[in-house]
C-alpha cells in the first residue's frame, strides 16, 4: 500500500475525535484541567509576586548602602568622590546619590532654643540626584535646583519639619550656627526612614564651606530583581583600587524571604499540575483502548486491503495526540483568562504567563501521544481475521 499523504493522515486521525464527541471531550478535560492548573498558579504565582515585589521594593528591598570600609591598617579608607558618577553607570542601577553627615550639628527653630532641645534632628548635606534615586516627594515646596543648592537652603523631612513647627516654605531656622531658608517639606519616605528626622542641606553649599568633609553614604537603587548582581559589582567599581576597603550592606532579608515564597508556590504549581496530567493521561489511554475494541471491525478492513502496522500505529497515536492538543489549548486559555481575573479582584496587574501556556499546551500534545503508544500498539497488532470475525 503507497504511503499515506499528511494530510490524509491527519484526516483519518480525526475520525474517531469527530464520531465520538462526548467521549472525546471527557478526554480533553482531564489534561485540560491540567493545563489549566499549570497556566493558572504559574501566572497567580507572577502576579503575587510582582505585587509583593513593588511592596518590599517601596520598603528599601531594592536599596544598597554603599560606606567606607577599613583598609590593612584597620584605618577607615574615604569613598572616592567619582563613586557615585561611576555607579549610575551600572547597567541596573536606577540612581544612586551621595550624603555626608554633618557630624554633631543642632537642627534648631532659632538662635535662641537650648542644644539639649535638638529632638534628635540631624543635618546632612545631599547630592539633587538623590530625590530621584530614591523616590523623594515633596510634600510642599520645591527639591534643590541649581541655584538653591549652592545657597543656605535646607528641604526638611516630614518628622523634623513637625518637630521644628515649620508650616510654610519661606520660614528660617538655625543650623550651626547659620540661618537656612526651608525651600521644602518631604512625605514620609520609605525608602530613605533617616531623610525623614534630617534637614537636607545642597552638597554645593555644605562643600563650599567645608571641601574636606567626606561621603558617609552612598544610596543605590537597583532594577528590580537586580539586587544580587548589583551588589558583587559594586565595590569594585566605586574603588576599583581597594574593593576591599568598601563596606556595601546586604540585600534585604525580605527579598531573601519572597524568593523563598515564589518558589513554594512554584513547587506546589508543578505538582498539582502534575497530578492532573496524571489523571488526564490515563483518561485518555482509558477512551483510545475503548475506541480500539470499538473499532476492531473497521482496523481489520483497512488492515485487509493493505493498511500496514505503522499506518495503524500513527493514526491512533495522532488521535491521542490531538486529543491531548485540544484539551492543552483549552486548559492554556482558560488558565490565562484565570490570571486576568485574579489580578482584577486582587487590583494588581495581572501577569499572565505566556511561556508556561505555550510550554503546557506543547507537553498537552506530548502526555497524549505517550498515552495513546499503548492503545496504538493494540491496534496495530490486531489482525484483519480477528477484527472481522468479531464482527
Amino acid at each position: 500500500m503507497a504511503r499515506l499523504a499528511l494530510r490524509d493522515t491527519f484526516a483519518t486521525a480525526m475520525l474517531g475525535p469527530r464520531s465520538r464527541p462526548s467521549r472525546s471531550l471527557l478526554s480533553m478535560l482531564g489534561i485540560g484541567i491540567g493545563i489549566a492548573t499549570l497556566v493558572a498558579i504559574m501566572g497567580i504565582t507572577a502576579t503575587n509576586e510582582a505585587a509583593l515585589r513593588a511592596e518590599l521594593e517601596a520598603m528599601g528591598s531594592n536599596v544598597l548602602l554603599v560606606a567606607p570600609g577599613t583598609g590593612p591598617d584597620r584605618q577607615p579608607v574615604p569613598l572616592p568622590e567619582t563613586a557615585p558618577e561611576m555607579i549610575q553607570r551600572v547597567g541596573p542601577v536606577l540612581g544612586a546619590a551621595a550624603v555626608r553627615n554633618l557630624g554633631e550639628v543642632g537642627v534648631f527653630r532659632n538662635e535662641y532654643v537650648p542644644e539639649t532641645m535638638g529632638g534628635g534632628l540631624s543635618a546632612v548635606a545631599v547630592q539633587p540626584e538623590l530625590a530621584d534615586a530614591m523616590d523623594l516627594t515633596v510634600a510642599r515646596g520645591s527639591w534643590f535646583d541649581a541655584a538653591s543648592a549652592s545657597l543656605p537652603t535646607t528641604v526638611l523631612g516630614a518628622r523634623a519639619a513637625e518637630h521644628l513647627g515649620v508650616q510654610e516654605v519661606g520660614q528660617r531656622i538655625w543650623i550651626d550656627d547659620t540661618w537656612y531658608a526651608v525651600i521644602g517639606v518631604l512625605e514620609p519616605s520609605g525608602l530613605v526612614p533617616q531623610a525623614d528626622s534630617a534637614a537636607l542641606l545642597g552638597e554645593e553649599w555644605i562643600l563650599g564651606q567645608d571641601p574636606s568633609l567626606e561621603i558617609s553614604t552612598i544610596y543605590v537603587r537597583a532594577r528590580s530583581g537586580t539586587v544580587d548582581a548589583v551588589t558583587e559589582v559594586l565595590d569594585d567599581t566605586v574603588n576599583p583600587a581597594m574593593p576591599r576597603a568598601v563596606s556595601v550592606s546586604p540585600p534585604s532579608q525580605l527579598a531573601a524571604a519572597q524568593k523563598v515564597v515564589d518558589t513554594t508556590f512554584q513547587q506546589l504549581a508543578l505538582g498539582l499540575a502534575a497530578v492532573a496530567l496524571l489523571v488526564g493521561a490515563i483518561g485518555i489511554v482509558n477512551t483510545m483502548i475503548i475506541a480500539v475494541l470499538e473499532r476492531r471491525s473497521e482496523i481489520a478492513l483497512r488492515r485487509a486491503v493493505g493498511a500496514r502496522a505503522a499506518q495503524i500505529r500513527t493514526q491512533f497515536m495522532l488521535e491521542a495526540g490531538i486529543l491531548g492538543l485540544g484539551g492543552g489549548t483549552a486548559g492554556a486559555f482558560l488558565g490565562l483568562i484565570v490570571v486576568v481575573i485574579y489580578g482584577t479582584a486582587q487590583r494588581t496587574p495581572p501577569y499572565p504567563d505566556w511561556i508556561a501556556a505555550s510550554i503546557g499546551i506543547g507537553l498537552s500534545v506530548l502526555v497524549g501521544i505517550l498515552a495513546g503508544v499503548y492503545p496504538a500498539m493494540r491496534a496495530a497488532q490486531l489482525s484483519p481475521v480477528e477484527g472481522l470475525r468479531s464482527e
